[in-house]
C-alpha cells in the first residue's frame, strides 16, 4: 500500500463514522444560536468516542478534557491496520449553513509542532454543516455530503498565518494533496510570510508615529505659546 492510499484509509474510515453519527442523528435539540457551532462539536467529540469503543479501526479514543480551551485536539483515537498503530488528532467543526464562506481560525501553528516532534503527523478536521429547525437544528448536506475530511496536511495553499499566530482557511476552499514534508516546507513558508507582513506593517507604524509625533509637538507648541500669552 502507497502511503497515500494509507491516509486516504484513514478519512474514509473517519467519515464512515461522522456520516453514521449524522445519519442516526439528523437533528439536535440544540438551538443554532451563535454558540451552537462548540455546542454540536461537543456533541460530536462524546457521540465519536462512543462509537469508536469497539470499532475494528479505531482504538483508545478520547475526547478533549471538558473546559480546556487550549487543549490541541477535540478528540484523539488511535487508527490500527495490520500491525501499525497511528495516533489521530481530530478538530470537529460545526458550521451553519449560511458561513460556508467563512475563515474561521484552525489553531495554532505550535500544536502542529508538537504532534511531528511526538512522532506522529495526521491531525485531522471534520467539517459539518447545519440550519435551524424548530427550536433546534437539523445537519444539512453541503457539496453532497453530510462531513468535509482532510488532513492539515492537504489543507488548501490559500491558508495563512494571521498577527494571533492562528491559521485560517476558506471553509470552501478545495484541499490539496501533498506530501508530509511539502507540507513542512509550506507550513514555515507561510509563518515566514505572516512575520515578514508583520514587520513591514510594524515599519510602516513606526515611520508614521515618528511623523505623528513631531506634528503633535508642532500643534502643542503653537497651542501652548497662545496659551502663555492668554495666561501672562
Amino acid at each position: 500500500m502507497e502511503i497515500r492510499e494509507y491516509e486516504n484509509l484513514i478519512i474514509s474510515k473517519l467519515k464512515d463514522v461522522v456520516d453514521s453519527i449524522i445519519i442516526n442523528n439528523p437533528e439536535l435539540n440544540i438551538s443554532a444560536k451563535a454558540r451552537a457551532g462548540a455546542e454540536i462539536s461537543d456533541w460530536l467529540e462524546e457521540k465519536f468516542v462512543e462509537l469508536t469503543q469497539n470499532h475494528d479501526y479505531f482504538e483508545n479514543s478520547e475526547s478533549a478534557p471538558k473546559g480546556s480551551t487550549k487543549n490541541p485536539w477535540d478528540a484523539r483515537t488511535v487508527f490500527k491496520w495490520n500491525d501499525i498503530r497511528e495516533e489521530i488528532w481530530i478538530d470537529f467543526k460545526a458550521f451553519k449553513i449560511t458561513s460556508a464562506d467563512s475563515n474561521p481560525d484552525i489553531g495554532t501553528p505550535n500544536k502542529i509542532f508538537k504532534l511531528i516532534r511526538e512522532g506522529n503527523f495526521y491531525h485531522a478536521f471534520i467539517h459539518v454543516f447545519y440550519q435551524s429547525k424548530g427550536n433546534g437544528l437539523e445537519f444539512v448536506n453541503y457539496n453532497d455530503s453530510y462531513s468535509k475530511l482532510y488532513f492539515i496536511k492537504d489543507i488548501s495553499s490559500t491558508f495563512r498565518r494571521n498577527p494571533k499566530n492562528q491559521l485560517q482557511v476558506n471553509i470552501s476552499s478545495p484541499t490539496e494533496y501533498r506530501t508530509r514534508e511539502d507540507f513542512i516546507k509550506l507550513l514555515i513558508k507561510k509563518i515566514k510570510e505572516s512575520h515578514i507582513r508583520q514587520i513591514e506593517i510594524s515599519n510602516r507604524a513606526l515611520k508614521e508615529i515618528d511623523q505623528t509625533e513631531s506634528k503633535l509637538i508642532e500643534a502643542n507648541k503653537k497651542s501652548e505659546e497662545k496659551l502663555i500669552k492668554k495666561i501672562q
